[in-house]
């Protein structure tokens, strides 16, 4: 055997350039409609556990059960209609989670392994075997007998988004037969064992993988271990009516229980048996259920379930009650925010959507809401008809509050922080339908009614405390280089006085392009420019609110929150100009400046550079400049403005990330 170390003549590169190119001489038409049969075993064990395992997604139900030890079985099949289109069907499934609940699913990405693409698992973890991420890791190579070659590898740098471990490989074509990464991400180190599949199905695939996992947090630690065990034979149906789902999962089992595993089913169906003899005292009964089952289940844990005859309804509900959806700004003191979305498919081509997007600013004392309402009626042309209801923002009038303060009697108290603004409830119909890959065409109604914050001080100087507009409007969205290229948007919207008891007139006109260019799976620079500009305004009692530029509360559509956004910017300056032009840049990169230091680098998830531009009236310009970045625990984002070529401060902003993706 020899050892060769990294970039030592030419062997290495080329062997590299092998297992790089692998993928290309793969025949991916063997996924056209192929069905790949998995079973899946996990087995829990809780070390330590305390009350701050309740609100952590998923971990509800092992939070509070007296049980140590858990098990959970499910055999599945997957539809393959090409490499990146598949579905997931589940045929069978045990589980000594009460209830039959399912636990640790973030757990379930790290099974299905994809090596030869830019990020291992999903949009985490970079691969080493992929011509892209070549810069950040350190290989070894022992050439073995029957052209075999052992890699070792490791990252140059240590970091959340990097693994470490080694495979062995076939020299001659640079295919992965089998080997082992370990790594942390989420709070979760693991350790990985593979095999890839044989000539049954594509090599690309793992036939096998093997996953031991710790989970530690705030004095709690789960350990994991995870099976998986791809290509089995398919199930034979006509035995399954006859077999309760234990007997079901013993026939199809690829290995046998081991004894622990064994025990921890037979501890399992006791505890059931002696819970049934003892639900004789309802009343303790009916309490356990209500607060653990019921109350403690919907307020702390999300909330997944399918309804309709066949179950074509489906309902997503994040948690109620639970600490780690909030954040911190400045100007908006903490934030909760939640989210409801729903889904009931009529046909393949008729769909129903609903989302209620809401958060609660503390410093503001406001609740906001979005709640969109869409009937999709052509689903190849994204052809719907949406009716959208909210609150929106708080939208100040300077004008306004000047004549109101004319007219209030001398000496009346007032609230000098809210007065000048009002509340702003909007709806809007619309619809609209794709009419080729290049054009979008949205048509439709947008009606405001805009209440003072401050009512009673308005009724004082007997002024209006409400304001109504009503506008048709319609966009055009042009995409010049199809669906992967920038977005153009032109929208106009008239207001007109009397139309449907509207007491405002106006008329507004809206340019904005938007672009995300991904230069690979982890690295994006998000863009965004546009211009507004009102032609008419009626009077001082109109409000100067723009669509594509506003104090957004509930952002929605880019990689982070904060891109595309003025973080600093004072929320009255949205609304004082008839004019403004804007420009915003994100750069976003897992490894770029804090990942590369020692220590600190490793707990960094991604980075993120920001450059914001604004021209409007007395602005000339205003500017931000901020850097991001995130870990398992928080995104934390340090903004620097400047206002008309000076100075205008320093801020910063904080929102939680802790298991938002579980």
């Amino acid at each position: 055997m020899n050892t060769i170390a990294q970039d030592e003549g030419r062997f290495d590169v080329s062997l590299l350039n092998r297992i790089y190119d692998f993928p290309n001489s793969v025949d991916t038409t063997v996924f056209h409609g192929l069905d790949i049969y998995t079973y899946r075993k996990l087995k829990i064990n809780v070390v330590r556990r305390n009350l701050i395992l309740f609100p952590i997604p998923t971990m509800y139900r092992i939070a509070h059960s007296k049980a140590r030890d858990y098990i959970e079985e499910n055999f599945s099949v997957c539809h393959l209609y090409n490499t990146k289109d598949y579905t997931i069907e589940r045929l069978a499934h045990t589980s000594t989670i009460p209830q039959q609940k399912e636990t640790m699913t973030r757990l379930q990405k790290f099974l299905t392994p994809k090596f030869y693409e830019e990020t291992i698992f999903g949009n985490s973890m970079l691969s080493p075997f992929h011509r892209n991420n070549r810069a950040y890791y350190r290989f070894q190579f022992k050439i073995l007998h029957d052209n075999q070659v052992e890699i070792t590898f490791y990252p140059k740098v240590k970091n959340t988004q990097l693994v470490t471990g080694g495979v062995i490989v076939e020299s001659k074509t640079g295919r992965i037969r089998w080997g082992k990464i370990a790594g942390e991400f989420d709070m979760i180190n693991f350790t990985l064992k593979f095999v890839m599949s044989d000539d049954k199905l594509s090599p690309v695939i793992p036939q096998r993988c093997e996953l031991n996992a710790k989970f530690k947090f705030m004095g709690n630690i789960v350990k994991a271990q995870n099976t998986a065990i791809y290509g089995m034979p398919a199930l034979n149906t006509d035995s399954v009516g006859s077999l309760t789902m234990r007997q079901l999962m013993d026939s199809i089992r690829h290995d046998t229980l081991t004894t622990e595993e064994n025990a921890i089913y037979t501890n399992y169906y006791a505890a059931l048996a002696q819970d049934s003899t003892e639900a004789k005292n309802v009343k303790r009964s009916w309490a356990k259920r209500f607060f653990w089952d019921v109350l403690g289940d919907n307020l702390l844990n999300k909330i997944s379930s399918n309804y309709g005859n066949g179950n074509q309804g489906q309902v997503n509900i994040n948690p109620l009650f639970n600490p780690l959806y909030m954040g911190y700004s400045g100007r908006k003191g903490y934030y909760y925010k939640f989210d409801v979305r729903n889904l009931y498919n009529f046909s393949t081509n008729h769909y129903l959507y609903t989302r209620l997007k809401a958060g609660y600013s503390f410093k503001q004392r406001q609740l906001y809401f979005t709640l969109p309402i869409e009937y999709h009626f052509d689903k190849r042309h994204n052809g719907y008809v949406k009716l959208q209801l909210g609150n929106g923002n708080w939208i100040s009038n300077g004008m306004l509050k000047d004549e109101m303060l004319a007219s209030l009697p001398s000496n009346t108290p007032y609230n000098g922080e809210r007065i000048d603004y009002f509340r702003d409830f909007h709806l809007t119909l619309e619809s609209s339908y794709d009419w080729s890959r290049h054009i979008t065409l949205q048509v439709g109604m947008v009606g405001h009614k805009r209440t003072a914050v401050e009512r009673h001080t308005y009724q004082q100087a007997h002024v209006p405390t409400s304001y109504t507009s009503v506008a048709p409007k319609v966009e055009i969205i042009w995409r010049p280089t199809g669906w992967r290229g920038p977005a153009v948007n032109v929208a106009y919207e008239r207001s007109i006085r009397g139309f449907m008891d509207a007491d405002l007139a106006y008329e507004r006109v809206e340019f904005d392009i938007q672009q995300i260019v991904a230069f690979n799976r982890l690295k994006f620079l998000s863009f965004r420019a546009g211009c507004g500009f009102y032609t008419l305004i009626d009077g001082t009692r109109n409000f100067l609110d723009y669509s594509n530029f506003r104090d957004n509360n509930i952002p929605d559509g880019w990689y982070d929150e904060w891109t595309g956004e003025f973080t600093l910017l004072p929320s009255h300056w949205y609304n004082l100009s008839r004019y403004y032009v804007r420009t915003n840049a994100t750069y976003e990169t897992p490894l770029l400046a804090l990942s590369h230091i020692p220590l600190i680098g490793r707990y960094i998830e991604k980075e993120r550079i920001y450059t914001n531009m604004l021209f409007v009236t007395h602005l000339h310009p205003y500017t931000e400049v901020g850097y991001g970045f995130t870990t398992r625990w928080v995104s934390t984002g340090v903004f620097m403005a400047h206002r008309n070529g000076r100075f205008d401060g320093v801020g910063i902003k904080i929102g939680l990330e802790l298991f938002r993706q579980w």
